[in-house]
């Protein structure tokens, strides 16, 4: 009768598990930067911009389309390095098996 319970316990404990890879993920920090090493964005492993700096030389010298591509990479580069911390924290704790809709249940 009582024989499933054990199955929450394990659910409750990856459900653990998962808050726990959730709450580094979010603490984690980021530099993303351009390919010419002049703009650098700081972002949080929630996908938050904390923190844009652009050489003032840089600044000094280019044109607004440049200026906007280059923070643009910035940017990408920034949001590439946390989704693959967010991958390889969840492979961690998932040993690499798809969770597909289940993955949810530990939001």
């Amino acid at each position: 009768m009582l024989k499933g319970l054990g199955d929450i316990g394990n659910i409750m404990k990856l459900q653990k598990e998962f808050k726990n890879i959730q709450k580094k993920i979010t603490d984690a920090i980021v530099v993303g930067t351009s390919p010419d090493g002049k703009v650098h964005v700081e972002m949080g492993g929630d996908f938050r911009v904390k923190e844009v700096t652009i050489d003032p030389a840089y600044l000094a010298g280019a044109d607004a389309r440049e200026m906007a591509e280059a923070v643009r990479t910035a940017v990408n580069n920034a949001v590439a390095m946390v989704a693959r911390i967010s991958a390889e924290e969840m492979e961690k704790v998932t040993g690499g098996m798809n969770l597909g809709a289940l993955g949810n249940l530990f939001k």
